[in-house]
């Protein structure tokens, strides 16, 4: 006997970009080498807030399905944002504050303040800076000097004092960076930054695997799983002012800033692709886009400077989240006027 059921298809319905799920496991994935390499590196305290952090963001989405009646946990949000929180957090960072801070602050501000997509500001940098004003003393102090400003070459101050570690096991590494990506756009850097792309050694997980950090955010782009434009407008506004003006209140010459120094110091880039582009932060139009990260790019350096900031990144993202609701205003309102005159338009050629 046939089965009379019609049999319905979706082929004609595509995602265009993947789900949240599949985009949240693959970056927890992308992550994953930097976690072993914490471990290889015995860094072992550094897990363990990290797993604190893991643990919490995921308690305080278990607990909020069960306030609001959600089902948000398949999302798999909660491992990312953990994840990326604790990624933030010293090693020093005390465990079981970490764990209560980061369960209390995404409890209260991603779920009471209108949940995924809806929040006026990024939740993770928000948990992050409560962690940094309740235990400012874990979190690194900036270790450059007026005097190594002043020189007009602080990284190689930064190097000589071992503030920065200069190891000569990578410049084969840096032979290879040079040969392989740079010589393509007519530069080199040195060999001590070799170790800024490697392992800076930070006590903050985010701020030691830059190269990873790179790799990651390439994949996540070319999958469609990341926004692109933001990060991109962010890091070149940025690194031009970096380049042009950063020494010039300490030497009153232009353009001898340290790019690298900046981009690879104070979790730029881990800032730039993990967190800048959140769900429902940021504007929707390609020109919204341009006029976020732009203005992202001027706040990080007026609050981070030429780098070594350890929340200055994240500082930066609250500052443009705020602006960003004006800046979608505008753009509902541009949207409002340019379909109002096409249908004026068309009305009267109608006629």
């Amino acid at each position: 006997m046939k089965n009379n059921f019609t049999r319905l298809r979706i082929e004609p319905f595509i995602h265009i970009t993947p789900s949240i799920r599949t985009t949240s496991m693959v970056l927890c994935i992308l992550l994953l080498p930097q976690l072993v390499f914490l471990a290889v590196q015995k860094s072992y305290s550094a897990l363990f807030v990290i797993f604190a952090s893991l643990l919490a963001s995921y308690s305080s989405e278990l607990l909020a399905n069960y306030m609001f009646k959600k089902k948000t946990l398949h999302n798999l949000t909660a491992m990312s944002e953990g994840l990326i929180i604790g990624m933030f957090l010293p090693e020093t960072f005390p465990v079981i504050e970490a764990f209560f801070i980061v369960f209390i602050s995404l409890l209260i501000f991603k779920h009471f303040f209108g949940g995924l997509a809806s929040n006026w500001a990024n939740p993770m940098a928000i948990t992050i800076i409560i962690a940094w004003f309740c235990g400012s003393v874990f979190f690194p102090q900036s270790q450059i000097t007026r005097t190594m400003l002043e020189s007009a070459n602080p990284a190689s101050a930064l190097f000589a004092q071992g503030i920065l570690p200069n190891q000569g096991q990578t410049s084969a590494f840096t032979d290879f960076i040079n040969g392989k990506v740079f010589s393509h756009l007519g530069i080199m850097i040195p060999d001590g930054y070799s170790a800024l792309f490697w392992d800076s050694h930070s006590l903050i997980p985010a701020f030691r695997f830059n190269l990873f950090t790179l790799a990651a955010s390439i994949l996540l782009i070319s999958f469609s799983m990341m926004e692109s434009l933001v990060p991109a407008v962010y890091l070149l506004v940025y690194g031009v002012l970096v380049r042009f003006f950063s020494l010039t209140p300490f030497t009153g010459s232009t353009g001898n800033g340290d790019i690298f120094l900046a981009l690879l110091t104070s979790g730029t880039l881990f800032c730039a692709f993990f967190m800048l582009p959140y769900y429902g932060t940021m504007p929707l139009s390609t020109a919204g886009k341009m006029i976020y990260g732009c203005i992202a790019g001027i706040l990080a350096f007026l609050i981070s400077g030429c780098g070594l900031s350890s929340v200055g990144s994240v500082f930066t993202v609250i500052a443009v989240n705020a602006i960003s609701p004006l800046i979608q205003f505008m753009e509902e309102k541009c949207y409002t006027f340019f379909r109002t005159d096409t249908l004026q338009t068309r009305e009267e050629n109608e006629r």
